[in-house]
C-alpha cells in the first residue's frame, strides 16, 4: 500500500456534495501463452501502450484519486504499476481480491464500504463485471458518453461516474452520471 500526501477532505463534503468513481478495466493482456493460467495473464505491448495513454488523460485532467482499489490479476496490477510510474505513487492503493471477475452486485457492496472521507475513488477490475456496474450504476450521461459506453467497453477504458450525496454507502444503481467515457483508441500517442 503506499500513500500521497493530500490535503483533509471535510467529511461533510460541502453543501453539494459529489462522489467521484472512476472505473478502469485493465489494458490489453497477452495471450501468447494458451496454457497459463487467467489470474497470471500478462499485459501485452499493445496494453503498455494503452496505459500510457490513458495515463497521460488522468495527468491532463488532474484525476487523482483518493483511493485506488485493484484486483490482484497480474494484468490489473500491471496497469496500476504503468498508471503509478506515469503519475507517481503517491496513492493510497488496497489490492481487492474481490474485483477479481466479479459481478455488479459484489462491486456494489465494496463500494459502500469505502470511508466517506474518500471523495473520488479508482477501481481496475475485468469485465463483463466492470462495464455491467458501470451499466447499473448511471442514471444520466453527458453527451455521447453512455451510447459509447454501451457499445463497447474495451481494455484500457475508463469511466468516470458522479453521484450526489455525502457518503459511498448511498450509492444506488441508477443514481449516477457518467460523466466522461474515454478509451486508449480515441487517445493520441505523443
Amino acid at each position: 500500500m503506499s500513500k500521497r500526501r493530500r490535503t483533509s477532505i471535510p467529511a461533510s463534503g460541502g453543501a453539494n456534495p459529489l462522489l467521484r468513481l472512476w472505473l478502469l478495466r485493465h489494458a490489453k493482456s497477452a495471450w501468447d501463452d494458451p496454457g497459463l493460467d487467467d489470474f497470471a495473464r500478462p499485459l501485452s505491448p499493445r496494453g503498455w501502450k494503452s496505459c500510457r495513454r490513458i495515463a497521460r488523460h488522468m495527468a491532463q485532467r488532474g484525476i487523482r484519486p483518493d483511493l485506488v482499489l485493484c484486483s490482484p490479476a497480474t494484468r490489473t496490477r500491471q496497469t496500476l504499476e504503468r498508471l503509478q510510474k506515469h503519475l507517481g505513487e503517491d496513492w493510497t492503493v488496497r489490492v481487492e481480491p474481490q474485483l477479481y471477475l466479479t459481478d455488479p452486485a459484489t462491486l456494489l457492496a465494496l463500494v459502500r464500504t469505502v470511508p466517506a472521507a474518500c471523495r473520488e475513488l479508482l477501481l481496475i477490475g475485468h469485465n463483463p463485471g466492470l462495464e455491467d456496474f458501470a451499466r447499473d450504476l448511471t442514471g444520466t450521461a453527458a453527451g455521447d458518453a453512455l451510447s459509447r459506453m454501451r457499445t463497447k467497453y474495451p481494455t484500457g477504458a475508463l469511466a468516470e461516474i458522479t453521484f450526489p450525496g455525502a457518503d459511498w454507502a448511498q450509492a444506488e444503481p441508477g443514481a449516477g452520471c457518467l460523466a466522461s467515457f474515454v478509451t486508449p483508441a480515441q487517445l493520441k500517442d505523443e
